[in-house]
């Protein structure tokens, strides 16, 4: 089959490298590989983005980046010999006037249904601006709406020439890395209308190897909505193995030592006793109300990414209306001490500097009139999540991932609408109510710490780690790890030294040696070529017909959760000083893995 890699965003390397591994894999299994780059064409993009620039920025600024960004592109079509092209070379001077007057009249009017093409580039022109000023409506200011205007425009450019290319090749397949983002999501979204099978690719979820990893799927079918939903079915028929667990282990280490760019807690130290801290009685339990940030998943919405029923609940049909609602329910019992964890994401953090509209609101739902047992636990508190998970009974969220990191120590999850999360239910305790919500926290406060938690937790990471992904550069991948990566075979003494010689005079060489470790990624393009070929909408469907295929019995995973959750034990309190018999967390693990056997703790 014809593969178009769609690449506008080549600038970014750690992004680029993995995706073309990908496309030599392919290309060696028989599939005619094509690239389509941007060629300049663009007045803001992801990569801009990435460098800081926002918005509205001159030539001079972002010249240096669209330069890099074609010697990427070369890179490729050097090492790979790959067809490429550039959305610029379909597109004058008069197209770019046209595509800014519409553009303009959008912004005139304050329209956000601009079609084109037949495609909904107003919709997607929404995307990144959701993102950065980290919005939950579409009420822009001034500003905000010219800085629209610039997206849509780039929307518009990238989906007019993009058209032109396909009126020269029509591949069977068309692929983008992330291609939700503005500037590509409409040209996917018309090569689908005509007919061809458009690929969503983005790196793995686990943070210890997420640029050696790739999830896959098909754009049209699944939007930005994990498919690991959609064939899960319940926990037991996925039991983890030593190679699944390793890789669980490795994205917690990634998240406890807090230095991954996308962990915003700081690292537990033990510092924090919460009871003393906030005056918890003794025979109070400790529910942790944990927020999620607003902006991402009513991107998605906006962008015809997620349904409305994945981000407007209607158990309580937004976040703060269960907030006040989950308020009131606490000020009647006395038995319950709640602590609400705002989002570090809502309020300037290591990522970036600016509120999002959800922090005002909190700061007027929470600032005053709370009842003595709720606390609120602000970012500029600096109190890791795992000192207050040391001392939770319960996690109450409506979508949060901190649900994962909880349940994998085994404390139990309530989220209020089983639609809304992106795990499955059969791991947490929900419903469709909010009678099934407040009956489910009862339920969560006498089940207690439950190693049937962990094992969820275990085997749900363990199935969104390995089986939703292809394998593609150990090596590769370990550019993000926090941790120190043995040399291997890389040159020393005087080889050393002309090698680095070389990469300084020529730094081409050093794109050049990245793309050469494609070999490794050949049975992870083996089974993306299977999507393909066997129309599968994700490499979960591929897997599980594989699976259906070879009949292998279940195996016992209890001997591993154990083993790995003692690993995690010891990452976690490796620097924690708790005082001796404190119960919490700590104790709680240690008790169930001695009356396993395991002594020493």
């Amino acid at each position: 089959m014809n593969i178009l890699f769609f690449t506008p965003h080549a600038e970014l390397w750690v992004h680029t490298v993995p995706e073309a591994l990908i496309a030599k894999a392919m290309a060696a299994e028989g599939h005619k590989v094509r690239y389509l780059t941007c060629g300049a064409m663009q007045t803001y993009c992801a990569p801009m983005s990435a460098h800081r620039l926002i918005p509205g920025c001159s030539k001079n600024d972002y010249d240096d980046i669209c330069v890099t960004c074609g010697e990427n592109a070369k890179a490729i079509r050097w090492t790979y010999r790959f067809p490429m092209d550039t959305l610029a070379n379909y597109l004058d001077d008069a197209d770019k006037t046209a595509c800014e007057k519409i553009a303009d009249e959008a912004v005139a009017s304050q329209s956000l249904s601009t079609e084109y093409l037949g495609v909904d580039v107003g919709a997607f022109a929404m995307y990144e601006l959701t993102l950065m000023y980290k919005t939950m409506s579409t009420a822009y200011s001034d500003s905000q709406w010219a800085e629209y205007g610039i997206y849509l425009r780039n929307s518009i450019l990238s989906l007019l020439a993009f058209s032109r290319y396909l009126k020269r090749h029509r591949p069977d397949v068309v692929t983008a890395f992330s291609p939700q983002y503005s500037n590509i999501n409409p040209c996917l979204t018309y090569a689908s209308q005509q007919g061809l099978k458009v690929l969503f690719m983005e790196s793995g979820n686990n943070l210890s190897n997420r640029l050696g990893t790739m999830r896959v799927w098909d754009w049209r079918v699944h939007g930005l909505v994990n498919p690991a939903l959609r064939y899960w079915d319940r926990s037991e028929l996925h039991p983890v193995t030593e190679q699944k667990a390793k890789a669980v282990v490795g994205h917690l280490q990634q998240i406890l030592n807090g230095s991954h760019f996308t962990v915003y807690s700081k690292p537990f130290e033990a510092h924090t006793d919460i009871r003393r801290k906030w005056s918890i009685r003794p025979d109070q339990k400790v529910a942790l109300m944990t927020l999620s940030s607003y902006d991402e998943a009513y991107a998605a919405y906006l962008i015809h990414g997620f349904p409305e029923d994945k981000v407007f609940s209607d158990v309580f049909r937004t976040q703060t209306e269960w907030l006040k609602a989950t308020i009131e329910w606490a000020r009647g019992r006395e038995d319950i001490f709640l602590i609400i964890r705002v989002h570090p994401r809502d309020f300037p953090n290591k990522r970036d500097s600016l509120r999002s509209e959800q922090s005002y609101k909190l700061e007027g739902l929470l600032r005053d009139g709370l009842p003595g047992n709720v606390i609120v636990n602000w970012p500029s508190d600096e109190v890791s999540l795992y000192e207050l998970l040391e001392d939770a009974d319960l996690i109450l969220t409506g979508w949060s991932v901190t649900a994962l990191e909880a349940l994998i120590f085994g404390i139990p999850v309530v989220t209020y609408d089983q639609k809304l999360p992106s795990y499955p239910a059969d791991i947490m305790l929900t419903g469709r109510s909010e009678s099934e919500y407040y009956a489910n926290i009862d339920k969560a406060i006498a089940q207690g710490w439950r190693i049937e938690n962990s094992r969820n937790a275990f085997r749900w990471l363990a199935y969104n780690f390995v089986d939703a992904t292809v394998l593609v550069s150990e090596r590769f991948g370990a550019h993000e790890r926090s941790v120190d990566e043995p040399s291997g075979s890389a040159p020393t003494g005087l080889k050393r030294k002309v090698w680095d010689h070389l990469r300084e005079r020529y730094p081409i060489l050093n794109k050049c040696n990245d793309l050469l470790d494609w070999k490794g990624t050949r049975n992870g393009a083996q089974l993306i070529c299977k999507l393909i070929d066997e129309n599968h909408d994700s490499l979960l469907s591929v897997r599980k017909a594989i699976a259906l295929s070879e009949q292998k019995p279940l195996q016992d995973d209890s001997a591993i959760v154990d083993k790995s959750l003692k690993a995690l034990h010891d990452l976690l309190y490796a620097n924690a000083a708790l005082p001796p018999g404190k119960e919490g967390l700590s104790q709680r693990i240690r008790q169930y893995l001695n009356s396993r056997g395991f002594h020493e703790l």
